[in-house]
């Protein structure tokens, strides 16, 4: 019998039944479990995202009375449940900010010799802000140059900034990486984006290499959203963990976006034509292009400073409390923004009020049980919107060393579409917190695939991240596409609509007609996964591979 076909029986009949099949506890979580506690259910997690995606938690954004319900809302929570407070009898770690507000003060405009001027508007044709502490920024006539992918990566053979000084210029760069680009496996990831790819990467690498300006090419299949995402977010004001300098000599004067057509309209302006610059780009040996070209424009940003905060819970570990197993799930969104079909809030529903829903009902599912020998700690990052701030500012300053961190485990975008007969994984090939992962979905009878759109770079966009650049094995997985209720094909046009039309826009909001079997299927996969290591004394491993294992190596003396 196929085993697609045999769990599509198993979870006919009632819900509760479905749910139960969906989240008995495997074989692999065999040895210290005793009675089981109830599953997570889609009802609770429903309540908990009805809440915190309300109007009257406003988007959730840091440093605004949204922060304020939001953080009180999880505190209350943990407190009910009985975590007890992780930061000196406080379940807050205060993260300090810095919120500029930047807007460009007209258009950017480009003149050449070859053309007449180029006037890019501000939103429709292109995005650009501050993250300097300066009253004012003002570019005018400042040289161009094309890089290519930005790239200087030594591993790979690759740098895009060999043989020419863009200090004090204008950078035009591709988004994605090469491998992306041209499909070839021998290329950075192949098909599936790595850090390389990341705008974050990108605007890091032109501030290292002194550009005063650094300017995306946004395609959308390339970046893994539309150009509506690019415009949403770079409107919103930004919030920076900033550096001592005040960003005057770790970043650009000015970091931003262009849109695809404004960028052939610029090179065909300097006589260039940009198809066949991009296709260079993603070849060995490719040379930066000067283009005989220049670039004004102002920004007059405003400024205050924040502590926001992560919210952390733990239950201590009986044996080695020192020895903690970390969960995560970032509880920000992007707060009031531009009014898209009249609504200016951005609610953020699945994205994350659902992960934090998950954080609270698995907390609560573990409070239920028997004490784990090793420490359990909840986290609710702040600013992972802004990027991945609380994150980052979390492995900076952990509360448990790396080398004491058993493992990681993140939950971002629970599923909103029912049960699915497939699990995937999120930059795969990492640790071997994968075959404990596949184990499970062998005892479920289900597939578990790898991320269906790598190129989006998913891995490098969540939380779960910053824990990895320290050491940490940490994994992210999530429901997939292949629906029990509606086949494949439906569960990849639902995905696709969300990043279309919902994602970070208002309209990603709660509604009672969500599906959160799935989504509670996710939660107790993590608490199946975590167990094990909560209640014995394993050290999940890097792949030999990994890019991450060197990191890990030295936190634990190796």
């Amino acid at each position: 019998m196929r085993t697609h076909t045999r769990r599509a029986r198993l979870l006919k009949g009632t819900a509760a039944l479905a749910l139960a099949v969906a989240v008995a506890t495997p074989a692999l979580a065999a040895g210290k479990v005793t009675k089981d506690v109830a599953p997570v259910t889609a009802q609770a997690l429903s309540e908990h995202i009805r809440i915190l995606a309300s109007d009257e938690f406003q988007g959730r954004k840091p440093g605004t009375a949204g922060e304020d319900k939001a953080i009180a809302y999880i505190q209350d929570q943990f407190k009910k449940i009985g975590l007890k407070p992780a930061v000196d009898g406080s379940y807050l770690q205060d993260v300090p900010l810095t919120e500029i507000v930047s807007k460009a003060d007209g258009p950017m405009v480009i003149t050449g010799p070859k053309a007449a001027p180029l006037s890019l508007e501000y939103f429709s044709d292109m995005i650009v802000w501050t993250r300097q502490r300066t009253p004012h920024v003002e570019v005018k006539d400042n040289d161009m140059v094309f890089v290519g992918y930005g790239i200087t990566a030594p591993e790979f053979g690759w740098d895009d900034y060999a043989g020419v000084d863009v200090r004090g210029k204008t950078v035009v760069i591709l988004v994605n990486d090469p491998g992306y680009a041209t499909g070839d496996p021998a290329l950075f990831g192949g098909g599936a984006m790595t850090w390389y790819g990341r705008w974050v990467y990108k605007f890091e690498e032109a501030a290292r290499h002194g550009a005063t300006a650094a300017i995306i090419v946004h395609e959308t299949r390339a970046a893994g959203y539309p150009w509506g995402v690019v415009a949403n977010g770079g409107s919103i004001p930004k919030l920076s963990l900033m550096p001592a300098d005040g960003g005057l000599k770790t970043r650009s004067a000015v970091e931003g976006w262009m849109q695809l057509d404004q960028a052939k309209a610029v090179f065909q302006a300097a006589g260039l034509d940009f198809n066949t610059l991009k296709d260079s780009a993603a070849r060995r040996g490719f040379k930066a292009v000067p283009l005989p070209l220049k670039m004004s424009v102002g920004i007059t940003p405003t400024e205050r400073d924040v502590i926001s905060h992560n919210v952390i819970g733990t239950i201590p570990g009986t044996k080695h409390p020192d020895e903690m197993v970390l969960v995560g799930a970032h509880w920000d969104h992007l707060g009031i923004g531009p009014a898209i079909n009249g609504d200016t809030i951005y609610h953020g529903a699945m994205d994350n009020a659902s992960g934090v829903a998950g954080l609270i009902e698995l907390a609560k599912r573990y409070t239920k049980g028997p004490k784990p020998d090793r420490t359990l700690l909840f986290i609710a990052y702040t600013a992972e919107e802004q990027g991945l701030l609380g994150s980052e500012y979390y492995a900076q300053h952990p509360l448990f060393a790396p080398n004491k961190t058993v493992a990681g485990f993140n939950m971002d975008m629970l599923s909103s579409v029912g049960l699915t007969r497939d699990i995937v994984l999120v930059g795969g090939r990492k640790s071997d917190l994968e075959d404990r992962l596949k184990a499970w979905t062998d005892a479920h009878m289900m597939a578990l695939n790898q991320e269906p759109f790598p190129e989006r770079g998913y891995y490098y966009r969540s939380d779960h991240f910053n824990l990895a650049k320290i050491g940490i094995p940490v994994i992210y997985a999530h429901s997939g596409i292949d629906s029990v209720a509606n086949g494949a094909e439906w569960g990849k046009t639902k995905e696709d609509e969300f990043t279309r039309l919902h994602y970070h826009q208002p309209s990603d909001k709660w509604s009672p007609d969500l599906d959160l079997s799935g989504g509670a299927m996710e939660v107790n996969m993590i608490y199946d996964l975590s167990r094990p290591l909560a209640f014995g004394t394993d050290w999940p491993k890097w792949y030999d591979k990994a890019e991450f294992k060197a990191a890990r190596d030295k936190s634990m003396g190796k």
